[in-house]
């Protein structure tokens, strides 16, 4: 008798363990964040990655050291190029745009990136950036800052084939 009370008591904590609103019905929280996604449409990203003249650095994230050359991340933005030949007099050289950015790699000078949800192989010659490769969707759509997934992809207000590149501030 008493196996089948814990049996019992273990099968109801289960079964109620996997009522779970996402996967169907209607959601139980009503989330509210306090950040509004900037979204792109998604043939605009693929035709975003440019190569511009250098600008302050405002929000940096990872710094990658390829021979005498820094490339920063600048959160969401895309990649400055330092020029670090002469440590006490780096020369900011120019700054890659690539909406969406996070992390960066460099494997025989070629440039992995995120874009925002695909991966990115670039190739930076100096003048110029040329993709040589880009992988679609490979990572999730950028969460909201507070840490939480806001599920924007069903939101009657989000235009069709479109992708979050950065939250701001509302």
């Amino acid at each position: 008798m008493k196996y089948l009370k814990i049996v019992f008591i273990n099968l109801l904590l289960f079964g109620l363990g996997s009522c779970d609103y996402r996967y169907g019905g209607e959601p139980y929280y009503d989330y509210n964040s306090q950040y509004t996604p900037v979204i792109m449409d998604r043939a605009d990203l693929e035709q975003s990655i440019r190569i511009i003249g250098p600008r302050e650095i405002k929000d940096f994230g990872k710094i990658y050291i390829k021979d005498s050359l820094l490339f920063i991340n600048e959160k969401f933005e895309g990649i400055h190029v330092v020029d670090n030949s002469d440590p006490s007099n780096p020369e900011n050289l120019a700054f890659i745009v690539i909406p969406g950015n996070i992390d960066i790699s460099i494997l025989n000078d070629v440039i992995y990136a995120d874009n925002a949800v695909d991966l990115i192989a670039i190739k930076y010659t100096g003048d110029s950036v040329i993709v040589i490769d880009r992988n679609r969707n490979i990572f999730p759509e950028l969460p909201a800052p507070e840490g939480q997934y806001y599920s924007y992809e069903g939101s009657d207000d989000r235009p069709e084939n479109s992708v979050i590149v950065k939250w701001i501030l509302k």
